[in-house]
């Protein structure tokens, strides 16, 4: 399935309230906050033959965001790996 990462910056104070709007897209598959050159990166994919650009424009008419950059995936190179705890091991106190 097609998809892409957005990286968005927002106005201050918003980022809560855009995350919830974002989440309630249709092809959006995860958003979070997050702390560095961006405040929040949400993940989407749509079916074959569907544009990304539809989901992405939705998006972009949320009031409060200032910029985004859209990473699109590359097709075939996606792997989801397993929890950093089981590789680690137990905690210690």
């Amino acid at each position: 399935m097609p998809g892409a990462y957005l990286m968005i910056t927002t106005q201050p104070g918003v980022e809560r309230n855009i995350i919830d709007k974002i989440a309630d897209v249709p092809g959006v598959i995860s958003v979070e906050g997050v702390y560095g050159d961006f405040d929040i990166i949400a993940r989407v994919e749509v079916p074959v033959g569907t544009g990304i650009d539809q989901v992405v424009n939705e998006i972009r008419r949320i009031p409060g965001l200032k910029t985004t950059r859209t990473v699109t995936s590359i097709e075939g190179e996606r792997k989801s790996g397993t929890a950093m705890d089981h590789h680690l091991g137990e905690p210690s106190d």
